[in-house]
């Protein structure tokens, strides 16, 4: 049978895509990875990797053995856990991805709170982006994540952590509220394609298609976006919770009264996990401290990430 290194690194293969980064990940040689995943083809008598695809994929064969691969490989770190434990010397590692629009302010306000709590774990907080992160829970490189919701599929364990309004950023518009119909005529700033804000401002502003000008920037940071609009005009939208860093007028960040925009945090994490007691603790610090974001508003709009 194979052995459990030789699981590892089909597994890590997999995940990275790439013999490089696979054996950078495992901490061994590239040539030892392709030999050892090899050998583990020649035992089972298959090939489980197919090299000329690109990027590598699983052979027909490696298909229909994947799911029984990661179950013994999390059989192997659950032993390992339970040993560790008996031995005390066991510390677990929680690895979170997180989409930017929410880790530019979570991030900063909890992560002392999360030490304080989960002191006794090691945590690895990676930004991603929402497609990123279902990608990562699947394949287990991440053990949480945090993303606008709603999420329906029923692998994940799903827990909303708090709802926010979206305002417009629109300082050239001097009303202290106004309308979607009054954004008809005004520029959008967009973040790139993957950002989920980028769908949720498409969507509610009615955007069927994005103006394509002579000159124009789509970006992954929120404060050039500012920028362009505080130079350019225009419109973005922001989320609530991110006022707190941006030293903007607040009178420039316009709400919607009759129909206002909300996005749902959501924290996701596969059923069966090892882990669940250190997701949980993050889960409920994230609840307590947002627990003034729930908002109970009449005319609401819940934007869809996708």
């Amino acid at each position: 049978m194979l052995s459990n290194a030789q699981i590892q690194y089909i597994l890590a293969l997999l995940e990275y895509k790439n013999f490089q980064k696979a054996s950078n990940a495992c901490y061994v040689t590239q040539p030892t990875l392709s030999m050892q995943v090899k050998k583990a083809e020649e035992t089972l008598g298959h090939k489980i990797i197919d090299r000329d695809t690109n990027p590598i994929s699983l052979t027909p064969f490696g298909e229909q053995i994947y799911p029984y691969l990661q179950q013994i490989n999390d059989n192997y770190e659950a032993l390992s856990t339970t040993l560790q434990k008996i031995e005390g010397t066991y510390k677990a590692e929680i690895r979170i991805g997180i989409i930017p629009t929410i880790a530019g302010y979570l991030v900063p306000e909890l992560y002392a709170e999360w030490q304080k709590e989960i002191g006794n774990v090691r945590l690895e907080i990676k930004e991603l982006k929402s497609e990123q992160i279902i990608e990562a829970l699947e394949s287990k490189s991440v053990d949480l994540g945090i993303m606008a919701g709603p999420v329906t599929d029923l692998k994940f364990k799903h827990q909303v952590l708090f709802n926010e309004e979206i305002l417009i950023y629109a300082p050239k518009i001097k009303d202290s509220s106004i309308s979607v119909e009054q954004l008809e005529h005004e520029k959008p700033w967009l973040l790139s394609q993957g950002n989920c804000l980028r769908t949720q401002m498409i969507n509610f502003c009615n955007l069927s298609e994005v103006p394509k000008d002579e000159w124009s920037y789509e970006g992954g940071s929120l404060n050039i976006l500012l920028k362009m609009v505080e130079q350019e005009g225009g419109y973005t939208l922001v989320p609530e919770n991110f006022l707190k860093y941006l030293s903007l007028p607040k009178k420039d960040f316009k709400s919607i009264p009759n129909h206002i925009p909300v996005r749902q945090i959501v924290g996701l994490h596969m059923d069966r996990n090892s882990k669940k007691e250190y997701i949980n603790q993050i889960i409920r610090t994230i609840q307590h401290s947002k627990g003034k974001s729930q908002l109970h508003l009449k005319n609401t709009e819940l934007l869809p990430w996708n």
